[in-house]
């Protein structure tokens, strides 16, 4: 049986009275994504920051500059995989254990239950709110997570001269990506769908108390690569840019090609941080209508319909106040002088009336 826990107030009053409530988080929530927006628009990012690199033999304070030639490095194992050519090593796991919910009604009521799932870091059932899921048993995860890099990393230039270089610090493209380790690579347990299982019961089956465990390996290239950043003597570094950040980039092929992969990755990131201020902008509206929202799903039949309706309706303002910020942003310096020039357009016309 489900644990219930009544919240404040019933029916229509109580639910406008948590809506109300929720009209704070919105009026924060609409000034933090124009913030967001903004600083999604004027941060500055690895590939224009490192744009105009010079070869390592023309490296100089103040220019980021670059390596191109054969990375080697330490062999590289883990709790999982045997010793081989991999920049890194990475190791999570998680539980098939029991998870707390809860659902909430139309008058604000909570429902909390438990199920089986698979969880990275498992709660104490005695600390579930259901009497009926307190008595649950707790499987605790076994398996540490963990990252690590090779060590001694050498980057033989096409010059002949070699570099030492930090893997922990390289941010590498989407080009130098990870792969799972096959049989073969590991020293201990089964793959299976992905994950490694410690016991073939687990990797057949998904039973309760069962652990699963994300491995992934980025091996080195076989072709050259370019690191971007700064040259100093036989290391390569992180580059300072006159705003302050700090960049050592890294892909596969010559200057150019690697320039271009950073350039790819930075839009990516952009146009992901872009639609996570759209959603921040789209939650605001919606729980600043909370009220409205709440009178809706009382009204029989076209209740539903009509908070739909409304929800793509502030999804499309939001969407478009997105633009509009981003285009401000941007380019703010067209609408300043479209806004100068309006203001000596009044002046003049105020000028005229008046001779």
């Amino acid at each position: 049986m489900a644990f219930e826990d009544s919240g404040e107030g019933g029916g229509i009053l109580g639910s406008i009275g948590e809506s109300i409530k929720g009209i704070l988080a919105g009026v924060a929530l609409f000034p933090a994504s124009l913030f967001l927006i903004y600083q999604v628009e004027t941060c500055e990012q690895a590939g224009a920051a490192l744009k105009g690199a010079v070869p390592a033999a023309q490296a100089q304070a103040g220019l980021a500059s670059y390596v191109t030639g054969k990375l080697s490095a330490n062999s590289l194992g883990g709790e999982f995989v045997k010793p081989g050519k991999y920049i890194s090593y990475s190791q999570s796991s998680e539980v098939y254990a029991w998870e707390e919910t809860s659902k909430e009604d139309s008058n604000k009521k909570k429902t909390y239950d438990c199920k089986l799932d698979w969880v990275s870091s498992p709660k104490n059932p005695r600390d579930f709110k259901s009497s009926q899921c307190k008595s649950k048993q707790y499987h605790r995860s076994t398996v540490e997570d963990k990252d690590s890099y090779a060590s001694d990393a050498r980057i033989k230039g096409e010059e002949g001269k070699t570099y030492t270089v930090h893997l922990g610090e390289v941010d590498f493209t989407s080009e130098v990506g990870s792969i799972v380790p096959e049989a073969g690579q590991l020293s201990r347990g089964t793959v299976e769908d992905g994950y490694l299982y410690l016991s073939e019961k687990c990797a057949r089956d998904t039973v309760e108390g069962c652990e699963r465990i994300s491995v992934s390996v980025v091996p080195i290239p076989e072709e050259n690569m370019t690191f971007v950043g700064s040259v100093s003597g036989a290391s390569v570094g992180k580059f300072t840019s006159k705003e302050g950040n700090k960049f050592l980039n890294a892909s596969v092929g010559d200057y150019l090609t690697t320039m271009k992969d950073i350039q790819s990755d930075d839009n990516v990131q952009k146009w992901v941080m872009r639609g996570v201020c759209f959603v921040v902008m789209w939650v605001s509206f919606i729980l600043l209508l909370g009220p409205l929202m709440s009178l809706l799903s009382f009204i029989p039949f076209v209740g539903e319909f009509g908070k739909a309706a409304l929800s793509i309706f502030l999804g499309i303002i939001a969407f478009l106040i997105t633009g509009i910020t981003i285009l401000l942003v941007k380019f703010w310096y067209i609408w300043l002088i479209l806004g100068l020039a309006a203001i000596g357009y009044a002046i003049y016309k105020r000028k005229a009336a008046t001779a």
